[in-house]
This record gives C-alpha cells, sequence and structure tokens, in this order.
C-alpha cells in the first residue's frame, strides 16, 4: 500500500509546486521515470487480464488461442525472441506507455503534470494495468491526433489501421479525422444530444444486430449480459467538462476545439448506451480530451482567488478519485517483483 499512496503523493507534490513552473516539462521527468518502475515492475497486479495475458505470453510461438488481434502476437513473439520473459515484457510496455502519454501531455497539456495527476487518480491503472491490447490502440489514436491537427489524412489512415490490427474497436476512429476538428453550433449540440436521450432507451436493440463483419456480432453477444449502469461521477465530469468549455470559454483554437470534441463524443457515448460496458469501452480513446481539457479550463480562469479555489477542489477531487480507483481496481493488493 506504501507504494500505492507514495505514487500518487508524488505526482501531487509535484503538481502543486511545479504546475506552471518554466521547467515543469523537465522536471517531470523525475516523477516519469518512478511511475515507470511503478508500473512496470507490478506482480499480479492488473485483475484477471493480468494473468490471461501472462499464460498467452508464454505460450509457443504463433499460438493464438484468444484470436488476438495479429500485431499483438507479433509483439509478444518478438519479445519473445529478444529474451524477455512476461515481467520485462510488462516492464518494456510501462517505458512505452508512460513515456509516449509524458510526451503527449508536454506537447498538449498547458499543465502537463496537472494532466498526470488527473490520469493517476482515473484510469491510468484501467489502461496500463488491464487493458494492454486496448491501450495500445487507444495511445495510437492520441498520437495521430496531430495528424488531423496537421490535415494529413493518409498518416492518420495509416495510424488507425495500425491500430485496428492491435484492437479491432479502433475501426469507429476512422471518421473522426472530419469530426474532431468541427466546430459545433449550438443547434447541431441540441440535435446530437437530443439524439442520444432518444437512442437510450433503445439503445439495447444493438445487441439484437446480426454483425457479423470482423466477428462483431460474436463479441457483442458475449457482452449484451453485462449490464453495467453508468457511473454518476463520470457522467457529471464529462457533462461539466463539456457545458463549461461551450458556454463560458472564449477564442477556443482548432488545437483545443478537437480536445473539447473528444469530450463532446464521449458524452454522447455515455448517455447513449450507459447501460451497456462492451460499448462504454469506446469512451476510452476519448478520455484524453478530459485530461487536456481540465487544465485548459483552469488557465482561462482570470480572478486569480476563484483560480487558486478551484484548483485546490480539483486535487481534493483527485484525491477522492484515486482512492475510489485504488479500491475499484483492488490496486492497494500490489505487489513488486523488484524487491
Amino acid at each position: 500500500m506504501i507504494f500505492v499512496l507514495g505514487i500518487f503523493g508524488v505526482f501531487l507534490f509535484y503538481t502543486i509546486f511545479f504546475t506552471e513552473d518554466i521547467y515543469e516539462k523537465q522536471i517531470l521527468m523525475i516523477p516519469l521515470v518512478i511511475l515507470i518502475f511503478y508500473s512496470g515492475s507490478r506482480l499480479n497486479v492488473g485483475g484477471y487480464d493480468y494473468h490471461v495475458y501472462k499464460y498467452f505470453y508464454e505460450l509457443p510461438y504463433f499460438q493464438n488461442p484468444y484470436n488476438y488481434e495479429k500485431l499483438f502476437v507479433v509483439l509478444r513473439d518478438l519479445s519473445k525472441f529478444i529474451g524477455l520473459n512476461y515481467n520485462f515484457f510488462l516492464f518494456f510496455l510501462s517505458l512505452i506507455f508512460n513515456f509516449t502519454i509524458y510526451k503527449l501531455f508536454t506537447t498538449y497539456s498547458i499543465q502537463p503534470t496537472l494532466s498526470f495527476l488527473i490520469y493517476l487518480s482515473t484510469f491510468y491503472y484501467w489502461h496500463n494495468f488491464t487493458i494492454i491490447r486496448n491501450f495500445i490502440a487507444i495511445l495510437i489514436f492520441w498520437i495521430s491526433l496531430k495528424y488531423i491537427l496537421e490535415k494529413k489524412l493518409l498518416i492518420y489512415i495509416c495510424l488507425i489501421t495500425i491500430a485496428c490490427l492491435f484492437h479491432k474497436t479502433a475501426i469507429v476512429l476512422y471518421p473522426l479525422y472530419f469530426i474532431l476538428n468541427y466546430k459545433f453550433t449550438k443547434k447541431l449540440l441540441i440535435f446530437i444530444f437530443s439524439l442520444a436521450l432518444f437512442t437510450n432507451p433503445i439503445s439495447y436493440l444493438i445487441f439484437r444486430l446480426n454483425i457479423s463483419f470482423l466477428g462483431l456480432s460474436e463479441r457483442l453477444n458475449r457482452y449484451s449480459h453485462i449490464i453495467e449502469y453508468g457511473n454518476f461521477f463520470e457522467f457529471s465530469e464529462l457533462f461539466l467538462i463539456v457545458f463549461i468549455s461551450l458556454f463560458f470559454i472564449k477564442n477556443i483554437s482548432e488545437k483545443e476545439m478537437i480536445f473539447i470534441n473528444l469530450n463532446i463524443i464521449a458524452l454522447f457515448i455515455f448517455i447513449s448506451f450507459y447501460r451497456f460496458a462492451i460499448i462504454l469501452r469506446f469512451l476510452e480513446y476519448f478520455r484524453f480530451g478530459v485530461f487536456i481539457t481540465i487544465p485548459f479550463i483552469i488557465s482561462k480562469i482570470e480572478n486569480k482567488f476563484i483560480k487558486n479555489l478551484f484548483f485546490i477542489a480539483i486535487l481534493f477531487y483527485l484525491t477522492f478519485k484515486y482512492y475510489n480507483t485504488i479500491n475499484a481496481y483492488a490496486i492497494y493488493n500490489y505487489k513488486t517483483w523488484l524487491i
């Protein structure tokens, strides 16, 4: 438990004292290295998926009883070929995952240390400890946002295709090249969320569709019995972020609009399909919008007293969220193979 609390304490300390520091990006490298060792050296932590991936990793070359996507099988076989056991495979992934997140936050966030704390308090453990294949595809999508900004469709399409070869759900990302750059009018937003409210009561019908493409029908049938009513806090967070961004923030740049649109799409999915865990899994691709938009909103508060008060409130709320997260994923049982 001391490791679990300690890693949060380190990022909380850095957020309080080094957020908005001119050397913030460089200073952030210290807790980043600690986080890499912390997540990369975990032992038997990550729920059921930890053991499933371990079994899969220790199978002979080319064997794929779970029908995982081809590039993940290639990644496993290459890692085994160069002599990595399962522990070092997870450490290698931790190095890649955390450094990529660092680069994304320092590129897009106005306060990357705060973005890291938000992530650690909410979905970090879910992404990095549990949904490994899915998270590789998620990171590739987050990287591809650069090419939406630069209007490079071909590179974006190539990256999303690679993401699909790690996790099939990435297929839904192809149209986002045309959507995320779009500035929604208030009338269109009213229509979109009215559509979400209309979709909500009939959303169960999606599990009755015979979608043979990419084996989706089999997957939908497998998960259709899992009813998981959406988290109230998650809905409230998304709603407030979207509401504040659209009605209180002025002079939004094209880059900032992309992250606000990620939140708009996430809120639409949440309202439409909040009953179904398998559909809510698509939300993982849009979490990046939350991590970037919250620091952006704070930076737009001109009154220093209100800004500091809001910042303190966020820190208290993130502490509460972290407590819930480590209980939800049983992270308090964390062990490391380093000692």
